[in-house]
């Protein structure tokens, strides 16, 4: 009864309680079941990708991975267009003004009101041109460039000067704030799930 709410709630559009619920469903799965083993229309509702068109054009658009932009978005808002943070941030990409306003001009959007964020094809686009500032940045490395979008670009270069390799092990051990070692895990955990899901879709 709840995977066939979950899927209800997901049907109409409702992403982040049919994901709540999805959740709920998986802890009471055995933990030592290998992921691939869990039926994928679960994992599925677990982790879903809506705005999939959306995703995929943007992401193209600016030569990022797809995955990873869904990936981001659902740590960040659990695709909820309507979700705003403690800290003002809005949307499916989760943007303060000021930083949406400077990537909606590089992309040719001249006028940005706080209530365009909430506009999936906004807060995509901006998204994906955000991955791809941060990439161009610091590479191709996605744990540099989650931290950068988590923590700040100054504060993700302070983390990388402390490493003597390009390891993603040592810049994680090298990552001082814990919000943002728990976002890089989540973040490429989903990125993982995502690409055994969709991958080769």
């Amino acid at each position: 009864l709840a995977y066939t709410g979950s899927r209800i709630l997901a049907r109409a559009s409702e992403t982040r309680p049919s994901i709540y619920v999805g959740e709920i469903l998986s802890q009471r799965i055995p933990p030592q079941l290998p992921p691939p083993l869990v039926p994928r229309a679960l994992r599925e509702v677990v982790y879903p990708l809506p705005y999939r068109d959306l995703i995929v054009a943007e992401a193209a658009r600016r030569g990022i991975d797809p995955l990873l932009l869904a990936a981001l978005i659902r740590e960040e808002s659990r695709f909820d267009p309507r979700a705003i943070s403690s800290a003002s941030a809005r949307g499916l990409a989760q943007f303060v003004l000021p930083t949406a306003e400077r990537l909606a001009r590089q992309i040719g959007i001249e006028s940005l009101e706080a209530r365009d964020l909430h506009s999936p094809s906004v807060s995509i686009a901006l998204g994906a041109a955000y991955l791809a500032e941060l990439t161009g940045q610091f590479g191709d490395g996605a744990h540099m460039v989650l931290a950068a979008y988590n923590a700040g670009e100054n504060q993700a270069r302070v983390w990388r000067s402390y490493c003597y390799s390009t390891e993603p092990e040592e810049f994680y051990s090298k990552v001082g704030f814990t919000e943002t070692r728990n976002y890089l895990r989540k973040v490429l955990s989903s990125r993982e799930h995502y690409v055994e899901l969709y991958g080769e879709k």
